[in-house]
């Protein structure tokens, strides 16, 4: 050991270190790796025995450092729980728009099973700001993107309310938020003129969000999206034969027909230009020895028409020949109409206190007799309906003797269920979003019933009568 000493420079091994690791930092990266081996680290050439692995007690002078520090290493930093959030917010907004994690016990079967178990997920479990498992594309964290505002619910006054209005609950809680049900009207119309007449329908919504409104026999149309007023045609109001008694939009919301005192109907297009001979109707319709014609229906190119005389007749405004069927069985005045979803049944309603139920079938031959009589009112029945999202149930609403809502099995002829209202009933509607069914009294009043008990969840005041 000596020998290899003096061949290095006579050197004890605590001045070879000085010369490794010298007092002044900056010349010690330049002879760490020419000297490196004098301590046998990179070995020794053929003719020189290299030195054996030993500890050496490091001089005061050379500062504690290990010699294998120049090697390389890393020091243990701790992570706050704070700062693993962040990386995995970091990672959720690396992930693609369609990575969701599925926290289910197994896969998804199918894509609609899939898609039915992530709306369920959404509606049941609500989001902390701390949890950030099963991250969804709207919750993404620290996603720098311009986002627009939630738009507030209907009845809103405070457009920036529905900003402040909600808030983050912990995922252990969940709590059932009940939808925003306005007690007051959004417009207001002025409607000089209106009839209230129980065996007129003069209002009527189409699906393109355009309202017809009969005024005695002027005829209005507002439209909801841009509150434009437009009349159509305004008729000699000394001729009471004038006096417009019914109006209904076809299922496209492009025709109008529009009944009459009289008994005729007239088709109109509110996007036509008014020809040079000033008639603004396509056509005009009127079956012999009729009255006032009070409701209609549309069925695809068929206009369904009751009477005061108790029929029903059947307009097809294709054809010159337009009177395709006559259907007999009401004793009295027929003041509701409405075709089934589906177009296959149609149902009546009379001053004759009954409901009937038609067959498509029998549309266009001699067979007139009706599938079912419902005979259960002890009133007029004006408001019939057939459910939009169960095919086989029909409402029917009797008026001031009766007060009373009937729901029905179109199928087999059975009532189901019998509601008292304490009110008559005007009107009844069907919301398939959300399974309820609404009425409209002749007290004024709005009332929201619940599928399927029918439970009254909600009452809207109104100002006058409806």
């Amino acid at each position: 050991m000596s020998q290899t000493l003096r061949e290095n420079g006579n050197k004890t091994p605590v001045g070879s270190m000085r010369d490794v690791f010298p007092k002044n930092p900056t010349s010690t990266s330049k002879k760490f790796s020419s000297n490196q081996s004098i301590f046998g680290l990179n070995g020794a050439s053929k003719n020189q025995k290299g030195l054996r692995r030993r500890d050496v007690t490091p001089s005061r002078a050379f500062g504690g450092v290990n010699v294998c520090s120049g090697l390389g290493g890393d020091r243990y930093i701790a992570i706050k729980k704070s700062e693993q959030d962040l990386e995995f917010a970091n990672y959720l907004m690396s992930q693609p728009s369609d990575s969701t994690f599925n926290t289910s016990n197994s896969a998804p079967s199918s894509p609609a099973k899939n898609y039915e178990q992530e709306q369920m997920k959404r509606m049941m479990r609500v989001k902390s700001a701390g949890n950030l498992t099963d991250a969804c594309e709207e919750d993404r964290i620290l996603c720098y993107k311009k986002n627009m505002a939630p738009i507030p619910a209907v009845g809103h006054l405070n457009q920036a309310k529905v900003l402040y209005s909600t808030c983050i609950q912990p995922s252990s809680t969940t709590k059932k938020s009940n939808r925003h049900i306005p007690q007051h009207p959004e417009r207001v119309l002025d409607a000089p003129d209106f009839k209230d007449d129980y065996y007129m329908n003069v209002i009527d919504w189409s699906s393109c969000g355009v309202v017809a409104v009969a005024l005695s026999c002027t005829l209005y149309l507002w439209n909801a999206d841009s509150g434009e007023i437009q009349v159509l045609f305004e008729l000699d109001e000394s001729n009471e034969m004038n006096l417009i008694t019914s109006v209904k939009w076809s299922l496209d919301g492009k025709f109008l027909a529009v009944g009459f005192k009289d008994g005729s109907l007239k088709l109109y297009d509110p996007q036509r230009v008014c020809p040079p001979n000033g008639r603004l109707e396509l056509r005009t319709m009127k079956p012999s020895r009729q009255s006032r014609n009070g409701v209609l229906a549309w069925r695809g190119a068929v206009v369904s028409a009751g009477y005061q005389s108790g029929q029903i007749i059947h307009h097809d405004v294709r054809i010159s020949q337009h009177v395709t069927g006559v259907w007999d069985g009401h004793q009295r005045e027929v003041v509701g109409l409405h075709w089934s979803y589906n177009q296959t049944k149609l149902a009546s309603g009379s001053g004759d206190n009954t409901v009937r139920l038609w067959d498509e079938s029998r549309l266009g031959n001699s067979i007139s007799e009706s599938l079912y009589v419902l005979d259960e009112h002890v009133g007029s029945v004006r408001a019939v309906q057939f459910c939009n999202y169960k095919s086989s149930l029909l409402a029917s609403g009797g008026g001031m003797q009766c007060k009373s809502i009937k729901l029905w099995n179109v199928n087999s002829g059975e009532l189901l269920k019998s509601i008292q209202t304490g009110a008559a009933v005007n009107g009844i509607i069907f919301n398939s979003d959300y399974k309820e069914m609404m009425s409209a009294h002749a007290c004024g009043k709005l009332v929201i019933w619940k599928h399927p008990t029918y439970a009254e969840i909600a009452k809207l005041p109104g100002k006058d009568k409806y």
